[in-house]
């Protein structure tokens, strides 16, 4: 990204703006007025962890989102490539704009270009922002201001590839967020490979799956890399009964693993969560991603919707001794999980062909991985339940949903090393 927007999106922005009769632009290109390039991407890379220049950046964010005291609506998406933007939009909107009165979060899935005008954004988004810009710019009196705050399109499609022909399943509309009537229930991680809601009893030992590291990853950057099935020996796979009614599912999963390596001193660990119907369809839901050495919480600002790290230094780690690490995935999710489908969870490394926006080489060195689930280990992942909640539209079509890759029937395997 830092790549692209310094030495691409910038030269290619002055030379629209100069196209288009900017005289103001040209001269100062040709002037000694021309603005340096910072180097942002070679910055970064001279500052690996939380340090006093990256207090600065979120500081300055922190302190511009106080100030703004306009009318603002904020749109993202699920699963937008850039990972977190959606966590961070959340976070404007929940924490960062006191001063705000009338403001607006709009929250769907889909990928980054989603919440922008031009042609990749949805047409329904463009209905609901300039419902928003006719009310508090030309002061038309639409009623805006008396709706909840916050929007959540369900299920959105595009059929035939086509985003201004997008449709939505069905929208609901919450006065906060994250919705508070939520519920956190925990579901255990077990050593038959099941995401169980009931808790792991007392036993002889912890009940350790192993997995070869890091020979397992799953590509969800597109259809065609998703359905590459992951090396089964690199990952572990963990999968619900089917649901016997509708599981609804808004906020952010929480997932705790309990984890030891063999060799070496570090691990990046890959989750991903998807939805599997009665015929072994596959669809992505979301990813998160953890360096191990970095499992150090930062407590101030974790919260029930949000496991958030400090990155202030590496732990790392000891072969044999085992770590608890807590994690949120990349960002919130809505989704309904239907009678008859299941939630699985896959478990694994990150992988070096890189995603199209980020990559990563794996740390640490090849080891065997152990994620344990005992009583004393009680690896797990906490769903954010709407009791009572179901579908309001028949299941979409799988090849509609943007940014969520899907692979047909496949037969369960629990992956990890028969050790």
């Amino acid at each position: 990204w830092s790549l692209n927007t310094e030495f691409v999106t910038q030269v290619s922005g002055v030379e629209g703006r100069i196209s288009a009769g900017d005289t103001e632009c040209a001269a100062i290109r040709g002037s000694d007025r021309q603005v340096v390039k910072r180097q942002f991407f070679d910055e970064v890379r001279r500052h690996p962890l939380k340090d006093e220049w990256w207090d600065s950046i979120y500081l300055a964010r922190n302190e511009v989102a106080g100030r703004v005291a306009v009318p603002t609506m904020i749109i993202a998406s699920w699963q937008d490539t850039y990972g977190c933007a959606v966590r961070e939009s959340a976070r404007l909107f929940t924490q960062l704009m006191p001063n705000v009165e009338h403001k607006k979060l709009v929250l769907m899935n889909g990928d980054h270009v989603i919440g922008g005008p031009g042609p990749n954004s949805y047409g329904l988004v463009d209905d609901e922002r300039m419902k928003f810009l006719d009310r508090w710019l030309k002061g038309v009196e639409n009623g805006i201001e008396h709706e909840p705050p916050v929007t959540v399109y369900w299920e959105v499609r595009q059929p035939d590839g086509n985003p201004k022909k997008a449709v939505v399943g069905w929208v609901t509309r919450h006065k906060t967020w994250p919705e508070p009537k939520v519920e956190r229930r925990p579901y255990h991680l077990t050593a038959d490979a099941k995401i169980s809601p009931d808790k792991p009893a007392a036993g002889p030992n912890e009940g350790s799956r192993a997995y070869l590291y890091p020979a397992g990853s799953e590509l969800y950057g597109s259809n065609q890399q998703f359905a590459i099935q992951p090396y089964k020996e690199g990952v572990l796979n963990y999968r619900t009964a089917a649901a016997v009614s509708d599981l609804t599912l808004l906020g952010n999963p929480e997932i705790t693993l309990y984890l030891s390596i063999d060799n070496g001193d570090d691990a990046d660990l890959e989750l991903t969560l998807k939805d599997v119907d009665p015929e072994g369809n596959v669809l992505f839901l979301q990813s998160g991603l953890l360096r191990a050495s970095l499992r150090a919480i930062d407590d101030e600002r974790t919260s029930t919707d949000e496991v958030v790290h400090l990155f202030r230094k590496f732990e790392k780690l000891v072969p044999g001794e085992i770590y608890e690490l807590r994690m949120s995935l990349l960002g919130p999710i809505a989704h309904v999980v239907r009678q008859g489908h299941s939630l699985e969870l896959t478990v694994g490394a990150p992988n070096p062909i890189p995603h199209p926006n980020f990559g990563s080489m794996p740390a640490g060195a090849p080891s065997i991985n152990r994620v344990f689930h005992s009583e004393r280990y009680p690896s797990k992942i906490v769903l954010p339940v709407i009791p009572g909640a179901a579908a309001q539209a028949p299941a979409p079509e799988y090849s509609a949903l943007r940014a969520q890759p899907f692979r047909k029937g496949t037969e369960f395997v629990p992956g990890g090393l028969p050790i």
